[in-house]
């Protein structure tokens, strides 16, 4: 699954595209009718949609598909079987826009554990969807918009209404616990084509901007006055603990490019180990001749985590800090006639080195800062050299322009 914050709210909702809609509700999109006997005997039916999330794996509401202690234990197996199986008196039929029924018997559903949260998933090992929604672990942002794909049918309820799939625009509310418990609110933003009917939208997705799925419809319901409808709805984030459980225990979640969870733990630790990979910690190596100067040559070498050398080329800028007379104090030192104070460097081969070898920098110092001083005879001198690292060229064609100020002494004893 996935985990990251919304994006932008000036951006263009990928839902606003009616071709992404469409795709979308005819390729991943469920009518589901559950069927079976309770555990009190008596039939039940219900009915909902859901979503795919993996190649093999739906979301829909709990309270859908309900736990395996509400069903009657189901017939024909072996006691020690049936134990294990969990396997209760209960069928599954899905429908997809454009396609036939599909009834499954004894469906694996992966329900959420501690029962706070009204989501659960129906994993199927017959299944294989090439197109999937994402799973977001981002918080819902109150008073943004949101969308949800649902029904315009006149009865949401019937297997049929798969047909007349309707995007849904909602502003995101918060809680209200004391009406709704934890349940999220958003508001049914002004489309004349929804129908309110509340059976039947059960388990249809809620999608942030990019077109991920923030949070699972549980329940719609009318205001008092005719004053709209509330569509109550569980989160998927981290306060929902089966949300990352429901992919990883699912088959093949790994298939396909946009499978998987936005704002994932897998995603937040990649990221974190791009930014901590492309860390470098940088220091000065100084040759010295007999005097005490510094060698022509000297090398910036980095140190980081990537167990190969990260870093192709870096921009580094320069100056020579020291007095020009005898009297003045240290500061940076100015010629107009200094050619350069900034140069590229390439890192040196072999490849595992990690080193930036230059003697541009100490020529410089020598050809033209020294003699200028020498000239003057107002007996000052060059104190230390700063060297700033300010533009850093990663191997994977990033660019990093944090800067890194080193230094060293121009001349020593």
């Amino acid at each position: 699954m996935q985990v990251t914050s919304p994006l932008a709210q000036e951006s263009t909702p990928a839902w606003h595209s009616p071709d992404w809609v469409t795709a979308k509700a005819r390729a991943a999109y469920f009518h589901v009718s559950v069927k079976g006997i309770l555990a009190d005997g008596k039939a039940e039916q219900r009915e909902g949609k859901a979503f795919a999330v993996g190649p093999n794996l739906l979301v829909t509401s709990q309270h859908l598909v309900g736990g395996a202690s509400d069903w009657a234990p189901a017939t024909g197996f072996a006691k020690e079987v049936s134990r294990a199986l969990r396997a209760v008196q209960r069928s599954i039929t899905l429908q997809r826009a454009g396609g036939a029924p599909t009834k499954i018997e004894n469906p694996n559903v992966l329900a959420d554990i501690d029962l706070t949260g009204d989501a659960a998933g129906i994993s199927i090992h017959t299944l294989t969807l090439d197109s999937r929604f994402r799973l977001s672990m981002c918080d819902i942002v109150a008073g943004r918009k949101y969308a949800s794909i649902m029904t315009s049918a006149e009865t949401p309820s019937d297997p049929t209404s798969i047909e007349q799939a309707l995007l849904v625009e909602l502003n995101a509310v918060g809680y209200q616990p004391a009406k709704y418990g934890p349940l999220y609110v958003f508001d049914l933003l002004d489309n004349p084509r929804f129908n309110g009917e509340p059976d039947g939208h059960d388990g249809s997705p809620i999608l942030d901007e990019d077109g991920s799925v923030v949070a699972v419809v549980s329940a719609v319901t009318a205001e008092a006055g005719g004053n709209g409808y509330k569509i109550l709805a569980t989160p998927v984030q981290p306060q929902f603990p089966s949300a990352a459980a429901l992919l990883a225990r699912a088959p093949d979640v790994t298939a396909g490019a946009d499978g998987g969870l936005k704002c994932s733990l897998s995603e937040t630790v990649k990221r974190i180990n791009d930014q901590v990979s492309a860390h470098a910690v940088w220091t000065l190596r100084v040759d010295r001749e007999a005097d005490g100067r510094p060698n022509d040559e000297i090398f910036i070498r980095y140190e980081s985590v990537a167990d190969e050398p990260n870093i192709d080329t870096i921009k580094v800028g320069f100056d020579f800090y020291g007095k020009q007379r005898k009297e003045a104090p240290i500061r940076r030192l100015t010629y107009p006639d200094t050619t350069i104070n900034e140069i590229a460097l390439t890192r040196s081969e072999p490849f595992s080195n990690r080193e930036f070898p230059t003697s541009e920098l100490v020529l410089e110092g020598k050809r033209q800062v020294e003699t200028l001083l020498n000239e003057k005879k107002e007996g000052g001198y060059v104190d230390y050299v700063e060297v700033r690292i300010y533009e850093t060229h990663l191997i994977d064609g990033r660019t990093l322009t944090k800067e890194t100020v080193l230094d060293f002494k121009w001349k020593q004893p």
